[in-house]
């Protein structure tokens, strides 16, 4: 029988390894530091275990500790600096001695303790060899130190060319990737040290929950994801069950090989796997076919929150929400036949959110009678992490038909311009042939009279009248589309100064008043009793009167009025232009401002290419105005304009 002493502290570390060697068959002296002494002979101890928190002072006076080939050293939890400090001080003095680490499970201490006592101490516990990609240099230096302070071997890499190489010349156990690098993804740094070497196992670090899709990585082999930020302590752990699920894998077969060698095999270990099974993290339970639960762990009765001796009288189907029993019910009737299957629970909450559980079925043998044993494991956050895509996916399809929806608003926009472009053209064809068609005929008129021994000198005058009107129509439509172009490329001319308002609508008058002694139309102005400054650009602002009282001439019928009205409102002045025309329809008053377009009473018979009061816009906006129609209580329409007053008259008299 094998004899081992433990030095220890009152650690809780300790008493889990002594109860595991004496499941091995070791005898176990378990003593306090305080009461080694000088004369204790540590060399007739097959294993010797020292535990953290022994002062370093007390195990260096024992020499012989020095040269011990079995000598076991119990590391503390890494957030316990103090303890750190004191087991490096050991750890320097020992170099001799094998590390167990608090976050080992009992699976692995065993396996450790079984090879020290059988072979010896050269059978240490197998620890990773781990590459560590980060492409941020602080956290990439400060990880990597902390791996190193836990006896790990690490080798650093900024991108996958340096972690191509250092897989190349070295052997990697565990690739531990930040997702997302300057270049690459954690996804592709893996599949390419995973063609080096074929059983590296891997654990993305992320920032955020959804950048990584959690079913595609471990789909593709990612054992774990870490969510940024994590402390070393998180990191470790991790890292060590991921290391521990790789190392069982490992010896499944000679665990197999082992188990199969002989009965008694198998009933010497049942002490060490009843311990291992009451005490895995991982919520175990059997029950028979009917629901009744036969037994369960510490981690299964913590999970259901019920007392160990309250099993026998509890059913698996009791512990449910119904509505995820159905398929349970369905999957046991037909055990049978599928001996394994998977089946996802949803364990209810008094307090809190239910729990989403993915349990593992297996038919065993439960002393001659068929159970069946179930696994439990937690989905929950990976259930919010799906639900999260499904909501962000439908998020991406509502912007996607937003878009799709402001396209077709885009394109129909584009239809309608191009319809108002074309009518544009077929104004503009018929606007140029009518004066050109009138000069050509007078001019033709003029040749033929002149060809006469008689000229008619009144005839003659009166075509050239004909003539000169028409080709003043002419250039007037060749000028409206000049500024429109020029105001369309941003090249028009804008030379503002101190201007009275007054006036300029005065001279407007008096370039329209003979169409309206034409039409017997009167022209009222009501006008301020000051004068009205204002910061403008004179020839545009009397532009734009002229055509709105054109256009109001146009459309008023003969012996009628046209109103131009200017008041001070704050710091603007507002102009109206009042006819007694035939209005405009509600559903065009803002059209009618547009490009190429004519409302729909005045496009046809009145003539006009609809440019005039396109220009008349252009022209506000760049004063920083508003140009805007509305038709009368009673006839007519009203087009008002709303302009910036000069903030300081007479200041600027030049610009």
């Amino acid at each position: 029988m094998n004899q081992v002493l433990i030095i220890d502290s009152s650690s809780v570390q300790a008493m889990r390894v002594k109860v595991l060697f004496e499941l091995l068959g070791g005898q176990v002296e378990h003593i306090h530091y305080r009461s080694v002494d000088d004369e204790l002979d540590v060399t007739k101890y097959d294993v010797v275990v020292v535990a953290h928190g022994v002062p370093a002072r007390e195990v260096t006076r024992l020499h012989e500790l020095r040269r011990h080939e079995k000598l076991v050293l119990l590391a503390p939890k890494p957030d316990n600096a103090e303890h750190l400090k004191s087991f490096s001080e050991i750890n320097k003095a020992l170099p001799n001695g094998i590390v167990i680490y608090p976050f080992f499970a009992n699976k692995d201490i065993t396996s450790l303790l079984e090879r020290l006592l059988e072979i010896g101490a050269t059978n240490s516990l197998v620890l990773p060899k781990v590459l560590l990609v980060d492409h941020y240099t602080p956290r990439l230096d400060a990880l990597a130190n902390g791996l190193r302070g836990a006896q790990l071997a690490v080798t650093t890499a900024t991108n996958i060319e340096e972690a191509l190489q250092v897989a190349e010349h070295q052997h990697v156990d565990l690739l531990i990737c930040d997702f997302k690098l300057d270049k690459d993804t954690g996804l592709e740094v893996f599949n390419k040290v995973r063609q080096v070497h074929h059983n590296c196992r891997c654990l993305l670090m992320t920032s955020r929950v959804n950048q990584v899709d959690m079913l595609e990585a471990v789909r593709k082999g990612v054992e774990d994801v870490l969510i940024k930020p994590f402390d070393e302590s998180e990191l470790l752990q991790t890292l060590h069950k991921l290391w521990q699920n790789e190392l069982l894998r490992r010896h499944n077969s000679e665990l197999v090989e082992r188990l199969q060698d002989t009965v008694d095999a198998l009933i010497e270990r049942d002490s060490l796997l009843r311990v291992i099974y009451k005490h895995t993290p991982d919520p175990i339970m059997l029950f028979d076919r009917q629901g009744r639960v036969l037994e369960a762990n510490d981690a299964c009765c913590e999970l259901f929150e019920i007392e160990e001796a309250m099993l026998p009288t509890l059913s698996i189907f009791e512990l449910f929400e119904e509505s995820s029993l159905t398929q349970l019910r369905e999957m046991i009737k037909h055990s049978a036949s599928l001996h394994h299957f998977n089946c996802e629970l949803t364990l209810p909450r008094i307090e809190g959110a239910n729990i989403r559980l993915m349990g593992t079925f297996n038919e065993i043998d439960h002393h001659g009678d068929i159970a069946l044993a179930v696994i439990f494991k937690n989905v929950s956050e990976l259930r919010e992490k799906q639900d999260l895509l499904e909501e962000t996916k439908e998020l991406l399809e509502e912007e996607v038909q937003a878009r799709t929806a402001e396209l077709l608003k885009a394109k129909e926009l584009a239809e309608a311009a191009n319809i108002s472009k074309s009518e544009f053209l077929a104004n503009m064809s018929h606007e140029l042939r009518t004066p050109m068609h009138s000069i050509l005929s007078f001019a033709r008129f003029g040749i033929e009279k002149t060809s006469s021994e008689d000229i008619p000198i009144d005839k003659l005058k009166k075509y050239l009248s004909r003539i000169e009107t028409s080709g003043e129509r002419l250039l007037m439509l060749l000028n409206n589309l000049l500024d429109l172009s020029k105001l369309d490329a941003g090249r028009f001319p804008f030379n503002p100064s101190n201007h009275n308002l007054v006036s300029l609508i005065k001279s407007g008058i008096e370039d329209v008043l003979g169409t309206a002694l034409d039409k017997n139309i009167q022209i009222k102005f009501k006008k301020p009793i000051s004068e009205v400054m204002a910061y403008c650009d004179a020839e545009q602002i009397n532009q734009v009167i002229r055509n709105l009282l054109a256009n109001a001439l146009k459309f008023s019928p003969n012996n009628s009025s046209v109103v131009i009205s200017l008041e001070c409102i704050g710091e603007q002045a507002h102009i109206r232009v009042i006819d007694k025309g035939i209005g405009i329809p509600e559903d065009e008053l803002e059209q009618i401002f547009a490009k190429f377009v004519q409302s729909s009473k005045t496009n046809n018979g009145a003539g006009g290419t609809g440019l005039g009061l396109a220009i008349c816009k252009e022209f506000i906006l760049l004063h920083g105005g508003q140009i805007y129609a509305s038709n009368n209580e009673d006839v007519g329409a009203c087009i008002r304009l709303v302009l910036p007053l000069c903030p300081e008259p007479g200041l600027r008299n030049d610009a």
